[in-house]
């Protein structure tokens, strides 16, 4: 059925003009059918995502300025006791088991399979993380205390940004919501190889047993995390081609809408009481790590696998994300540069006020 036609201006000729509650009801019928088919029969293809028209610096910040504004409305909050801490717990289980699940849902079961199947994408994503964390790592392990442990947190700290609770909610926003689905197969590469396989070099370096963080229970913890499933399910309903109904799929971006808030204000409660290391040259280290060359190496690598352009761009921009604030949890429970880790997490997302727009601007 062409759209012109349902959405001419122009009467149509030959038809006699009839009112009645049957033409009506006939007309409402064929428009719920079309938004029907718009959202559930339309399948996404990389050659079908298109970055906003090119806005200027003042644009992009105008638009980013909101979500760090509720970063430090979290930060304020939980310094003045506002907040406390099980109603942030409670909170951030809302976004992990509810809010963000639904956004990646929404647009994974939209989205064409051969799209998510991008294997030079998966694999420039992977190489990058590897070579960059490894490298990283040996390098911090040369130039500072030549402590293993120490070097394989220098590393993860380089490389491993805050996808979830940041890159999807601001560049959703930013960019396009189209980015939630490049941004999810991301996010499912980050929990299901990088953590387990950072927790078992830890785990080698490390001589007591009785940890929480070991590579069995980061992978267990990865497959039944609410994120993974929900980009586990969303990929089964793209191959099998089933169409969540209308209602549904309008529920879930309900839903997902409070993702975004919700999150950035999470962030803002997690900096809250992160010590400033005595030892800030690692900690600067690992910053530079993540918001420079982790971005410029997932550039490079996919450039040269002939992503295409729009995820590259995507993927660029999700490498360019703060380190994510579980990363101080993790350094803590190993004793691998806590107080380095932790400065880290505050450094990048103090940075990456500007950096991030910045970046945005020029490849938006």
């Amino acid at each position: 059925m062409s759209l012109t036609l349902l959405t001419s201006s122009k009467p149509l000729t030959g038809f006699k003009p009839v009112h009645s509650e049957a033409l009506l009801n006939q007309y409402l019928t064929i428009k719920n059918l079309l938004m029907y088919s718009l959202i559930c029969d339309f399948k996404i293809h990389p050659t079908q995502f298109k970055p906003h028209s090119r806005a200027t610096m003042l644009d992009i910040l105008i638009k980013t300025t909101p979500f760090f504004a509720l970063v430090g409305l979290g930060y304020f909050c939980k310094a003045k006791s506002l907040i406390s801490s099980n109603n942030i717990k409670y909170l951030t289980q809302f976004v992990m088991y509810l809010s963000l699940p639904a956004v990646l849902l929404s647009k994974l079961s939209i989205t064409d399979f051969e799209t998510l199947i991008n294997f030079p994408f998966l694999a420039a994503y992977t190489l990058a993380l590897l070579s960059v964390m490894f490298l990283a790592g040996f390098i911090g392990y040369l130039v500072f205390d030549r402590n293993k442990k120490n070097s394989i947190m220098t590393g993860l700290g380089g490389v491993y940004g805050n996808i979830g609770f940041l890159a999807i909610p601001v560049l959703s926003s930013t960019v396009g919501e189209w980015v939630a689905v490049p941004l999810a197969m991301m996010l499912t590469l980050d929990l299901l190889i990088l953590l387990p396989l950072a927790t078992f070099l830890l785990q080698l370096t490390n001589k007591s047993n009785d940890l929480q963080f070991t590579p069995l229970k980061a992978l267990k913890r990865s497959l039944i995390s609410p994120l993974i499933l929900s980009i586990v399910l969303g990929i089964l309903l793209s191959v099998s081609e089933v169409k969540l109904p209308n209602s549904f799929i309008i529920s879930l971006q309900w839903l997902g809408s409070a993702a975004g808030p919700c999150a950035m204000f999470i962030v803002g409660t997690a900096l809250y009481g992160r010590k400033v290391s005595q030892r800030p040259i690692p900690a600067l280290y690992m910053s530079i790590i993540k918001l420079l060359i982790m971005p410029f190496v997932v550039y490079l690598l996919m450039s040269i696998m002939q992503v295409h352009p729009t995820w590259v761009m995507a993927a660029t921009l999700g490498a360019a994300m703060p380190c994510a604030a579980v990363l101080g949890v993790i350094a803590e429970e190993y004793k691998a540069n806590p107080h380095q880790a932790s400065t880290a997490v505050l450094l990048t997302t103090a940075c990456s006020v500007a950096t991030l727009p910045f970046l945005i601007h020029l490849l938006n």
